[in-house]
């Protein structure tokens, strides 16, 4: 029996059986194209947006001018104007 066992851990050259191949690995999920992602994450904190007190206006996806870009705008995610202040919200939706 021990002679057995040792065989099992020996090193050999031939294909191993049907039974003891690996399975093969699951395809990948297909990677969305980031901007994709970006709008995903946007589109979640506008429901929580709509979600906040009448007396908050949020307005989401402004485009301000700014001359130092290349296109010559800024893209702003989301403000918030409140009656206390202004709140500007930089969307990132990362795993991890």
């Amino acid at each position: 029996m021990f002679k057995a066992l040792l065989s099992l851990f020996k090193k050999s050259d031939a294909k191993p059986s049907l039974a003891v191949r690996k399975a093969p690995t699951p395809k990948s999920k297909p990677k969305v194209a980031p901007t994709r992602i970006g709008e995903l994450g946007e589109h979640k904190i506008n429901i929580q947006l709509d979600q906040l007190p009448k007396e908050c206006k949020p307005l989401s996806d402004l485009l301000l001018p700014n001359s130092r870009s290349r296109t010559g705008y800024t893209q702003v995610d989301h403000v918030v104007i409140s009656p206390y202040c202004l709140f500007v919200i930089e969307t990132k939706n990362y795993n991890g």
